[in-house]
C-alpha cells in the first residue's frame, strides 16, 4: 500500500510527517471503529437514529454493571463533551437500551443498561467475537500487537491531553 500523500504544511520535517501520517490513520481507524459498532448494533441502530458513540456508550453502561452518571461516562472515555453524551443517553432511552435513576438531586441522576439494552448488548458481543477476535487472531502476534499499540495509545493520549492544556491555557489571537 502506498504512503498516503501528506501536505507539504504540516510536513516540514519527517517527525511531523510521521505524526500527521499516524494522525490520518487514527482518524480512519475511529471511524471504522464507529462504523463496525453501529454495524453490531442492526436495525436497532437505525430505527433509532444511533451513531457509533451512542453505541460505546451503552457498552460503557454494561460494562459498568451498576448506575452511572454523566460524569462517570464522560471520564471513562476521555471525553468533556457532556451535551453529546446526555444526548446519546436520551436516544439510547428512547431505544429502550437504558434508562434513568433518579438520585437526590439532579446531579444525582445516574444511567443503566436496561435488560433489552443487556440482551442486544449480549449480541453485538457475540458478532464482534465473530467477526473481529476470530481476524485479530489470525494476525502472527496479534495480541502482543494490540498490546503494544494500547501502551503506546495511551501515551499518545496523554501527549495531545497535555498539548490541549498549554494551549487552552494560551491567550489565542485570531
Amino acid at each position: 500500500m502506498p504512503a498516503p500523500r501528506i501536505a507539504p504544511h504540516l510536513s516540514a520535517t519527517s517527525r511531523e510527517a510521521a505524526i500527521t501520517a499516524f494522525e490520518q490513520a487514527l482518524i480512519c481507524a475511529a471511524e471504522a471503529f464507529y462504523r463496525f459498532a453501529i454495524t453490531l448494533l442492526g436495525p436497532v441502530a437505525r430505527d433509532n437514529n444511533l451513531t457509533g458513540q451512542d453505541c460505546v456508550i451503552l457498552q460503557q453502561l454494561v460494562v459498568a454493571g451498576s448506575p452511572r452518571k454523566v460524569g462517570d461516562l464522560l471520564r471513562f472515555a476521555n471525553r468533556d463533551d457532556a451535551s453529546n453524551v446526555q444526548y446519546s443517553l436520551r436516544k439510547l432511552m428512547k431505544a429502550g437500551l437504558a434508562r434513568q435513576v433518579r438520585g437526590a438531586s439532579k446531579r444525582g441522576t445516574a444511567y443503566e443498561v436496561t435488560a433489552e439494552g443487556a440482551r442486544i448488548s449480549a449480541r453485538l458481543v457475540a458478532m464482534r467475537r465473530e467477526y473481529l477476535t476470530a481476524s485479530v487472531g489470525e494476525l502472527t502476534d496479534g495480541d502482543q500487537h494490540l498490546e503494544a499499540l494500547t501502551r503506546a495509545l495511551g501515551l499518545l493520549t496523554g501527549v495531545y491531553d497535555h498539548g490541549s492544556r498549554l494551549m487552552s491555557a494560551q491567550r489565542h489571537e485570531d
